[in-house]
C-alpha cells in the first residue's frame, strides 16, 4: 500500500494526509493553522523529534500542513509519514492508512448501500464475461508494477551509495571549501540532494557533477551533512584550524567572527579586554558574543577524555537578561556541547553528547544552573561514551550516547558578553595525551 500507491488512489491518500494534519493540529491545542507562527512550528518540530527522533524544518512542516503552496499536494517520504503517524498515536503510517481506509469503507456502505450491492453484482457479471481480458490486464499491470519497483529499487540503491566529498577539508580562517558528490555507480544527474552546514552557512542544493563552494569565517569544525529527501545519508567535516587559542566576536549572537590582528592568547588566562573588542569594531553597547577557539588535529579519543576549565563571566548586560557560557568539544564526526545559564534562566540550558541532545525548554535542567560571575569550574568526563558533568566539583549530569565523535579536533568556549577562561585542559584517559 505504501510504495507510490498514491498513483492508484490519489484522493484517498490526500484525504488521509489531511486527516493526519487535522489530528496534529488538535494535538497541538486546536489553534487554526492560519494563525500559526514560527514558534508553533518549532514547538511541533521539537515535540515530534522528542517522540520519534525525526526533526523537521519549519518549511517542511508548512508544506505538510498545506501552508506552503505547491503545484501538487505535498506527500512526504515514508520515514516522515511514519513519524507523523506515531506522533498522533499510531504504530506507523500503514496502520493509520488501514484505520482511515476502514472508516472510508464504512462511510461508503452506510451512505450508498444499494449502489454498492448493484456495483458488486455488476462486477460479478462483467468478471464472467471478460475473464480472459481481465487476466491479461492483471498480468500486464503486475509486470508494470514489478518493473517500476525494480527501477525504483535500483535508483534508491544507487542514491544510497552517494557520498559527499570535500576537496579541501583542512584550512585556516577564512576558508573556501569545495564540495562534490561521489558514488560507486553513475549518479542520477537529475536527482537533487541538499547539504546542511548547520549554523555556519545556508543549506545548498547539489546534484550530478556540479560543485558547491562555501565560505567559512569562524574557526572550528563544520559538519556538512548530505540529505536525500530530507534524510541524512553522509557527513563530512571541514577543519578550520588555529595556531593556539584565538578570540572571535560578533553582535550576531548565533556566530562569532574573528578579531583581525589579534594573535594567539595566553592559554593560562584566555581573555579579551573591552578595549580590544572596541578596536576590533565591535559595538559593545549591543548584545554580543565572545568566543575562544583552539582547533588542531589530535590523537585524543573523543569518547574517552577528561576536560576541565575555570571561567569568569558577566551575569548581566544591557539588553541581555540571560548570559550563556558554552563549552564545545569538536570531534572528527560529531561534537559534544554544554550550554549553561544561571538558575533563573535554565530554560535555555542545553547539552548534546554526539546524537544525544536535551533542551532545557523540554526537560528541566536545574542541576546545570551555573553562575560564574565570581568564577566557577566545569568538568566534562567521558568514558566509553558515558558522559558526566561536574559543576564546581559537584556531579550535575550523567548520560550516554551511541555514535562516536572520533578524535578530538578542537575546543571552543563561548560567552555572552566578556568572559575569561583559565587554563582549560583536555586529557586522553587512556594515553594521557594533553590537547
Amino acid at each position: 500500500m505504501d510504495l507510490n500507491s498514491v498513483q492508484s488512489d490519489s484522493q484517498f491518500f490526500i484525504d488521509a494526509m489531511d486527516v493526519c494534519c487535522q489530528k496534529i493540529v488538535e494535538k497541538m491545542g486546536d489553534k487554526p493553522i492560519s494563525e500559526w507562527r514560527s514558534a508553533d512550528y518549532n514547538t511541533l518540530s521539537a515535540l515530534l523529534g522528542k517522540k520519534t527522533k525525526i526533526y523537521l524544518s519549519e518549511n517542511t512542516l508548512k508544506r505538510i500542513l498545506g501552508r506552503l503552496k505547491t503545484s501538487k499536494r505535498y506527500y512526504p517520504q515514508k520515514a516522515t509519514r511514519d513519524a507523523l503517524a506515531q506522533f498522533i498515536g499510531y504504530r506507523d503510517w500503514q496502520e493509520f492508512e488501514l484505520v482511515c481506509m476502514g472508516s472510508r469503507q464504512k462511510t461508503k456502505i452506510s451512505v450508498e448501500p444499494e449502489k454498492t450491492k448493484e456495483t458488486e453484482a455488476a462486477k460479478a457479471i462483467n468478471k464472467v464475461k471478460v475473464k480472459p481480458y481481465v487476466q491479461i490486464g492483471v498480468l500486464m499491470a503486475f509486470v508494470v508494477v514489478v518493473v517500476a519497483l525494480f527501477n525504483l529499487y535500483n535508483r534508491d540503491a544507487v542514491s544510497k551509495d552517494v557520498k559527499l566529498i570535500c576537496e579541501n577539508p583542512f584550512g585556516t580562517v577564512p576558508h573556501t571549501a569545495v564540495f562534490r558528490l561521489s558514488g560507486k555507480a553513475a549518479i542520477d544527474q537529475g536527482e537533487e540532494f541538499q547539504i546542511d552546514f548547520m549554523d555556519e552557512a545556508l543549506v545548498s542544493n547539489i546534484k550530478g557533477e556540479k560543485n558547491v563552494t562555501k565560505f567559512f569565517r569562524n574557526p572550528g569544525v563544520v559538519y556538512a551533512t548530505l540529505l536525500r529527501r530530507e534524510q541524512p545519508i553522509d557527513t563530512v567535516a571541514v577543519f578550520l584550524q588555529t595556531k593556539g587559542w584565538v578570540a572571535n566576536s560578533g553582535n550576531d549572537t548565533s556566530r562569532a567572527y574573528p578579531i583581525n590582528g589579534l594573535g594567539a592568547l595566553n592559554p593560562k588566562n584566555i581573555y579579551v579586554s573591552p578595549e580590544q573588542l572596541d578596536s576590533a569594531g565591535l559595538d559593545t553597547t549591543k548584545p554580543f558574543l565572545v568566543g575562544f577557539s583552539n582547533i588542531r588535529p589530535s590523537k585524543i579519543n573523543g569518547d574517552n577524555f577528561d576536560f576541565s576549565c575555570k571561567v569568569f563571566a558577566e551575569q548581566s548586560r544591557p539588553g541581555t537578561q540571560c548570559i550563556e557560557t558554552t563549552f564545545i568539544i569538536l570531534g572528527e564526526k560529531h561534537r559534544h556541547l554544554l550550554k549553561l545559564y544561571r538558575a533563573n534562566c535554565v530554560a535555555f540550558s542545553e547539552y548534546k553528547f554526539s546524537e544525544n541532545r536535551v533542551l532545557g525548554s523540554e526537560q528541566f535542567l536545574g542541576n546545570l544552573a551555573f553562575n560564574p560571575e565570581n568564577g566557577g569550574t566545569v568538568q566534562i568526563k567521558v568514558e566509553d561514551k558515558r558522559a558526566s558533568v561536574f559543576i564546581n566539583g559537584k556531579k550535575a549530569l550523567s548520560t550516554s550516547y551511541r555514535r562516536s565523535i572520533g578524535r578530538v579536533m578542537g575546543i571552543k568556549i563561548l560567552f555572552n558578553g566578556i568572559g575569561r577562561a583559565i587554563s582549560p585542559k583536555l586529557r586522553d584517559l587512556s594515553t594521557g595525551e594533553i590537547f
